[in-house]
């Protein structure tokens, strides 16, 4: 796991008083990065690791199993790799999502396009950062974006 996703996964769970679970973080960092990569004032990856199609939704590999058996070295990861922007991106998409019910971020994720091409793929359930791109810049031209 990179140290920039780590210092993400720390604010999130700081953020959360330590009550986020592991399903509800996998679909944040999804968000954040997606926000990220299409934000028009600088957009560029939240983070260098893979993120996967699941059963569940997006989840970046590294986290879910740093999250579920080395929760420490998370909890102890340098937030100074943050810088200014992507710590206002963790605010706002935890401030947004973070108290949902975890099934309707879930259901969410299930409707976009570069989870569900993923999902359908039986050889390669990669979510890249182009299908995030392809999507979500789509949804801002049909939608109201939140940010």
């Amino acid at each position: 796991m990179t140290k920039r996703l780590k210092a993400i996964c720390r604010r999130l769970i700081e953020l959360s008083n330590g009550t986020i679970s592991n399903l509800v973080l996998q679909k944040l960092l999804y968000l954040i990065q997606a926000y990220s990569l299409v934000d028009e004032n600088q957009p560029e990856p939240a983070f260098d690791d893979k993120i996967e199609a699941w059963q569940y939704g997006p989840v970046v590999p590294e986290a879910y199993y740093g999250f579920k058996y080395n929760l420490n070295e998370i909890k102890n990861a340098d937030i100074t790799v943050l810088d200014e922007n992507i710590e206002r991106r963790i605010r706002e998409i935890y401030e947004t999502f973070g108290r949902q019910d975890p099934f309707d971020l879930v259901n969410l994720t299930h409707s976009y396009n570069s989870w569900i091409n993923a999902w359908r793929n039986p050889f390669d359930s990669t979510i890249t950062n182009d299908d995030i791109v392809e999507c979500h810049s789509q949804l801002i031209h049909d939608t109201e974006f939140i940010f």
